[in-house]
C-alpha cells in the first residue's frame, strides 16, 4: 500500500521517489518494530511527514534509511514521555 502524497507539488518522478521511499521505510520500520493494527494509521502518517521533512531538507539524500532512523528515534522519545 502506497502512502499518497497528494498535496505535494512536485514532478511525477519526485512523487514516485517519495512513494518508493515510503514503501521501503514502512517495511524497514516494521522489520524492527511491528506496528499494531490500531496504531498503523497514525504511524503511517508520521512516517510520511518524516519523509516529507527529509525531502524538503535535501531531496538527494537516502530518504527511506533516514526516515526509518528518525521514525524509530521519535518512537523512542514518545515511549520515554
Amino acid at each position: 500500500m502506497r502512502m499518497p502524497f497528494r498535496s505535494i507539488v512536485a514532478e511525477p518522478d519526485e512523487l514516485a521517489k517519495l512513494a518508493d521511499a515510503f514503501d521501503a521505510a514502512w517495511m524497514g520500520v516494521n522489520s524492527v518494530n511491528t506496528i499494531g493494527t490500531q496504531s498503523q494509521k497514525r504511524a503511517r502518517t508520521r512516517l510520511a511527514e518524516i519523509i516529507l521533512e527529509l525531502w524538503r531538507e535535501d531531496p538527494t539524500q537516502a530518504l527511506s534509511a533516514r526516515a526509518v532512523e528518525r521514525f524509530l528515534a521519535s518512537a523512542d522519545d514518545q515511549a520515554q514521555d
